[in-house]
């Protein structure tokens, strides 16, 4: 398995800087997620990853191999297009055996190889058919085959799920994931779909505007983001506006409109007065006792006063909408939903001082 170490990368497009000095490192084996909103610069660093684009400045290490101005075809790099770019006039099997006929490899090692491939994206009896007698999710799996019989030091995938309706997408992020730690290959995946990244990713580097706003293990980033950049990109928050008023032993103690709130999840470097943000997910506040009513204060928990807003019935999750403190609006999701009662019912919700992250900006 092989690390990839990328080192103050930097990609200008005249005065355009597409990619701004990135520094990552990718550990051997991990499924590691490019992860932003469109003209972030994911696809533009995946290119310079795949040598099909050259780096202003900077260097890209594959293990001990410096591959910064290597050509393409000689870094042994597996591509899976977003697109899939199959040869349509080719069955399944002379597609995932272009590359080894490329690469001059004898015919019975080929066919080995081919086999092996098709058996691990599940393809095998289908090796006969031509690309347009498949299923989307099928073309996808043959394109991941291609990339795979290659034997590749590192895989590179182009949001490859882009192109599927929903079900499918659901279906493949399963495969694709359990296909890349069978394989034991070191993949770098681009999206800027934050459920592809929550669901599949060992780690990720979240990018916007070509700076690389935070990274590391999926849950790191979700549960414990460092700007407000990031826990709004990564699933859904609350935003709490919020001044320090002192610290109480391990917990900060910030006075906001919706009433004086804990949090365990904050700088190092934070000052000792001053305004701040807070994120709280929605999943995290959880509303207490039954139809709206309040119940008594829950020790070591927030506990907030809450008129609802309006609710937004989704079957198996409902999500309220509350007001706290006349201005603060704060969403919660609740499994399983109770009949309530109307809009302007009055509650308690609470969450734990743990989900109140202080973020830098």
């Amino acid at each position: 398995m092989t690390p990839i170490v990328l080192e103050n990368l930097r990609k200008e497009f005249g005065s355009t800087v597409a990619v701004d000095a990135v520094s990552l490192s990718v550990s051997p084996g991990a499924l590691f997620f490019l992860l932003g909103p469109s003209g972030c610069g994911k696809t533009t660093l995946l290119r310079m990853l795949a040598g099909f684009t050259e780096p202003t400045s900077g260097a890209i290490r594959f293990g001990d191999k410096d591959v910064t101005h290597t050509p393409p075809h000689q870094r042994n790099c597996g591509m899976v297009f977003q697109g899939y770019a199959l040869w349509p006039h080719m069955t399944v099997a002379q597609n995932v055996g272009f590359g080894l006929q490329i690469r001059k490899v004898n015919r019975g090692e080929a066919k080995q190889r081919i086999d092996k491939a098709l058996d691990m994206v599940q393809m095998q009896p289908m090796a006969g058919r031509k690309p347009n007698q498949l299923s989307g999710g099928q073309q996808q799996r043959v394109a991941l085959a291609r990339a795979l019989v290659i034997e590749p030091d590192v895989l590179l995938l182009d949001e490859p799920l882009s192109n599927l309706d929903a079900k499918l997408r659901l279906e493949m992020r399963t495969q694709i994931r359990d296909i890349c730690k069978q394989a034991g290959i070191t993949a770098v995946y681009v999206t800027h779909d934050q459920k592809e990244a929550l669901s599949m990713a060992d780690e990720v580097a979240l990018l916007n505007a070509g700076n690389v706003m935070q990274h590391g293990p999926v849950r790191e980033l979700y549960d414990r983001p460092n700007n407000r950049f990031v826990a709004d990109f990564l699933g859904e928050t609350n935003f709490i506006a919020a001044s320090i008023v002192r610290r109480d032993g391990d917990d900060l103690i910030l006075d906001t409109n919706a009433g004086r709130l804990r949090s365990r999840v904050y700088p190092d470097d934070l000052p000792a007065a001053g305004n701040v943000t807070c994120s709280v997910r929605p999943e995290a506040i959880r509303i207490e006792g039954s139809d709206f009513q309040p119940v008594p204060n829950i020790d070591g928990r927030n506990r907030v006063e809450v008129k609802r807003r309006d609710l937004v019935y989704l079957g198996e999750v409902a999500q309220h909408h509350l007001i706290a403190g006349g201005d603060t609006l704060l969403t919660s999701y609740e499994l399983n939903p109770r009949p309530m009662a109307g809009n302007d019912a009055s509650a308690i919700v609470t969450f734990a001082p743990e989900d109140v992250v202080v973020l830098n900006d």
